[in-house]
């Protein structure tokens, strides 16, 4: 079974859709994933954010990032977590 690589290794469960989302840690370290595995994977992280690929669905980022976040999340924070994908080092 190929899953995406933005699955944890512990994680068995296989994805649900094509690859849409990339997840990014706070050194900007990034894996690609379906929105399934990249929720997992941002729910790990420390400052983790999450952006959509171009091909993406409208609403793909936010969707990740609300299935990722404790119920007591502020609204805020939905705005540090959605970003532009990051600039290619000079």
């Amino acid at each position: 079974m190929v899953r995406c690589p933005a699955a944890l290794p512990t994680d068995h469960t296989p994805c649900p859709g094509p690859v849409t989302i990339t997840v990014l840690d706070a050194d900007n370290a990034g894996a690609d994933g379906c929105e399934h595995h990249a929720a997992r994977l941002l729910a790990v992280l420390d400052r983790g954010r999450v952006f959509a690929l171009p091909q993406t669905p409208a609403g793909a980022a936010h969707r990740v990032f609300k299935a990722a976040a404790p119920q007591d999340v502020r609204l805020h924070r939905l705005a540090d977590a959605i970003v532009t994908p990051p600039a290619t080092p000079r």
